[in-house]
C-alpha cells in the first residue's frame, strides 16, 4: 500500500523506537543480574526488533532494502525518541526504561490495532500479544524492586527517565494530518495523558513516591528530529559490521 507521507513519518518514528530501544536492550545480554534476566530481556529485545523490520518493511518497497535503511541512514534521518536512544549504563535504569518504554508502546499499538489500514492493523495485532507479556514482565519485577529499594535506587531511575520518557508523546510534525486520514483516532496528546495516569498508578501500587517535571524535554526533540546526546556513537556501533562491506550478503 502507498502510504501519504504523513502517515511514513509517523510509522517510521514508531519503527526506529522499536529498532534503537531493541538494540540497547540486547546490551544487556549476559550481563543482567542474574540468567533468567538474561534471556528475558533477550527475548523482548527480539520482539522489539522483530516489530521493527514489520514496520520498516511496510515502509520500503524493496525489503531487500531492510537493513541498509533500518542501520545506514544518516543520524538526522532518523526519528527515535530519545529514551530509545539513550545508553543505560545502570540495571535500574534499563528495568526503569523497560517499564515506562511498554506501557507506551502497547498505547501506541493499541491506536494503530483500530487503523482501517488492514497490513498495520494485522501487524498490531501480533504486537499487543508480545506486548501483554512485555509489561507481564516489566510489572512483576519492577513490582519485587520496588518492595526492596531500601536505597532509593529505583526512584532515583524514575526521576531522571520519566522526563526523558515524555519525550515518546513528541508528535511528528504532520500529525495531524495523520488523524484527519483516519489513519489513527488517537493523537500523541491523548495518549500522553493516558500513560501519565498508568505510571502514576504503578508508581502509587509500589508504594514509591516519585515526582518529576518533563518541562521542556518534549519540545528539545523538535518533533523528533534532534537526536540525542551520544546518539552519533551509538550509531556508529549498529553500523559496525555491515559497513565493513555494504555490498556483501552476510
Amino acid at each position: 500500500m502507498t502510504y501519504s507521507a504523513a502517515v511514513r513519518d509517523y510509522l517510521l518514528a514508531f519503527a526506529d523506537d522499536e529498532h534503537l530501544v531493541g538494540a540497547r536492550h540486547t546490551s544487556w545480554i549476559g550481563l543482567g543480574p542474574f540468567l533468567e534476566e538474561d534471556l528475558a530481556f533477550c527475548s523482548i529485545a527480539q520482539d522489539e526488533l522483530g516489530h521493527a523490520i514489520g514496520l520498516y518493511g511496510l515502509l520500503l518497497a524493496d525489503v531487500g532494502e531492510l537493513d541498509t535503511f533500518a542501520l545506514l541512514r544518516a543520524s538526522q534521518d532518523y526519528r527515535s525518541c530519545w529514551l530509545a536512544e539513550i545508553e543505560c549504563r545502570d540495571w535500574n535504569d534499563s528495568l526503569v526504561r523497560h517499564w515506562l518504554y511498554d506501557r507506551a508502546e502497547a498505547l501506541r499499538w493499541e491506536a494503530l490495532a483500530a487503523s482501517p489500514d488492514a497490513d498495520i492493523a494485522a501487524l498490531a495485532a501480533r504486537a499487543q500479544r508480545e506486548e501483554s507479556f512485555h509489561l507481564a514482565h516489566a510489572d512483576q519485577f519492577m513490582s519485587r524492586v520496588a518492595a526492596n529499594d531500601t536505597s532509593g535506587r529505583i526512584v532515583d531511575s524514575i526521576r531522571r527517565l520519566a522526563p526523558v520518557a515524555a519525550g515518546i508523546w513528541d508528535a511528528t510534525a504532520a500529525e495531524s494530518d495523520v488523524l484527519a486520514e483516519g489513519f489513527v483516532t488517537d493523537s500523541s496528546a491523548d495518549l500522553a495523558a493516558r500513560w501519565n495516569d498508568q505510571i502514576r498508578a504503578d508508581i502509587a501500587r509500589w508504594g514509591l513516591a516519585a515526582e518529576w517535571s518533563d518541562a521542556g524535554v518534549v519540545a528539545a526533540q523538535q518533533h523528533r528530529t534532534q537526536r540525542s546526546e551520544g546518539f552519533d556513537a551509538f550509531h556508529d556501533d549498529l553500523q559496525r559490521v555491515l559497513s565493513l562491506d555494504t555490498a556483501a550478503t552476510w
